[in-house]
């Protein structure tokens, strides 16, 4: 199993339908989406810097944000499996997850701005007997790339607590605008795997 976090930024993007049509090829793989939040989630921001909102319900309120994205997700592919569970993924359905049910709970979890989707892809990941976490940005990543996480936090590409949630598992992998020619071009998820980008913890 695969965990892959759609940045919130791909909400825009053109070739979101493409890409989630792409990686339906795959779903032998068992593939967990995590969405980002977006312009949802910024919206929320939003609010939070003019309001006295608290730094936690403005958290929670991005997860929704994510939650947001994912039912739009649903919208373009109603083929997609949306779930709050951590356990019942689907192999042969792209899984979609809802994480509002479980981060919410956890009383483990850092819930401020610094804890975004990517943190929270992470949790999932560490949690799962997930085989790696593959990031989709929006930034060009070059094919086989070995990324500095620190660099990648500093150009913020990826969010300043994502390492407090990683364990023991630390396969993690990061990949621009570039999945769209490596799915339809690779002809197995190994070969697609091999040309990610790799983050060095």
């Amino acid at each position: 199993m695969w965990i892959i976090k759609i940045g919130g930024s791909w909400v825009k993007n053109p070739a979101l339908p493409k890409l989630i049509n792409l990686l339906q090829k795959f779903i032998k793989q068992k593939l967990v989406i995590v969405p980002g939040g977006g312009v949802f989630a910024d919206a929320v921001r939003d609010v939070f810097k003019v309001t006295d909102m608290e730094e936690e319900t403005g958290h929670l309120l991005a997860m929704r944000a994510m939650e947001t994205f994912a039912y739009y997700l649903k919208s373009l592919e109603s083929d997609l499996f949306l779930t709050d569970q951590t356990k019942n993924f689907y192999r042969k359905k792209l899984n979609v997850w809802l994480p509002v049910k479980k981060i919410s709970i956890e009383a483990d979890f850092i819930k401020n701005w610094d804890s975004t989707s990517d943190s929270i892809s992470t949790w999932l990941y560490n949690n799962t007997d997930a085989d790696g976490l593959i990031f989709v940005k929006s930034v060009s990543i070059k094919y086989k790339s070995l990324l500095e996480l620190v660099d990648l936090q500093n150009r913020n590409i990826l969010d300043a607590n994502l390492k407090k949630f990683i364990s023991v598992k630390k396969n993690l992998k990061i990949i621009g605008p570039e999945i769209i020619d490596l799915l339809e071009n690779a002809q197995s998820w190994e070969k697609i795997i091999s040309n990610l980008g790799v983050v060095k913890i």
